[in-house]
């Protein structure tokens, strides 16, 4: 491909990643005035641990863009990668906040449902964009079958993260401050029997979710480029 071209091409997927970020931080902001809404007609706080959730689940999406945009440096790599994968989970982690949803006297029901189902909607696809990125720079730098085992490993790892947070109680940060009991935790949910049903069922059922969902983002695009 001509420099010119390959400048004009690269500037239009950087053109295009932007509009992504700033419609998925429009939407975000939209979530978040639902609950501060919900606050200001209840005076009640209790949904407010979305929006931390959110944050959180913003950053992988940051992470993945400082690896897309890293030219495959190793540094970059070596540094944002591991984080980026550390953080993953968190994304994935909104669409299990929907345990939330149950009647309240004074909110309608409907109202929670379209709120919770908005975060769980975002961070999906935050885990989703997050994942597009870096296996992009995977595959580039190793070739198609290892970006794809990497899509794998990494929808697996994700599930499992997610179990951990939501049932184990713990969080991305843990792995720093508290990584023996962490590792500890995970063992027995994988040695002992009954537990064990319960870890594999719940990371593989996530991890299902995850990747057909990301089957469905990695293909869409295509069509266009196919006709």
């Amino acid at each position: 491909m001509d420099p010119s071209d390959l400048k004009k091409a690269e500037a239009g997927v950087n053109r295009r990643l932007v509009l992504i970020a700033l419609a998925l931080a429009f939407a975000s902001s939209m979530a978040v005035m639902l609950v501060v809404l919900r606050l200001m007609y209840t005076g009640e706080l209790y949904f407010a641990f979305l929006v931390w959730n959110l944050f959180l689940a913003w950053l992988p999406f940051l992470f993945a863009m400082v690896v897309y945009g890293g030219g495959e440096r190793p540094l970059v790599l070596g540094v944002m990668g591991p984080l980026w994968l550390l953080f993953l989970p968190n994304a994935l982690y909104l669409v299990t906040d929907l345990i939330h949803l149950y009647p309240w006297d004074n909110v309608p029901f409907w109202y929670d449902a379209i709120m919770l189902f908005t975060f769980a909607l975002i961070g999906l696809m935050l885990g989703l964009m997050s994942l597009y990125l870096v296996h992009a720079v995977v595959a580039r730098r190793w070739g198609t079958r290892v970006g794809w085992s990497f899509v794998l490993a990494t929808s697996a790892l994700s599930g499992l993260g997610v179990y951990i947070g939501r049932f184990l109680r713990w969080n991305s940060w843990d792995m720093f401050t508290n990584p023996l009991r962490v590792l500890a935790d995970i063992a027995v949910s994988l040695l002992h029997p009954e537990l064990f049903l319960k870890t594999m069922v719940t990371t593989g059922l996530l991890t299902a979710v995850f990747i057909l969902a990301y089957v469905v983002l990695f293909m869409t695009p295509r069509l266009a480029l196919n006709e």
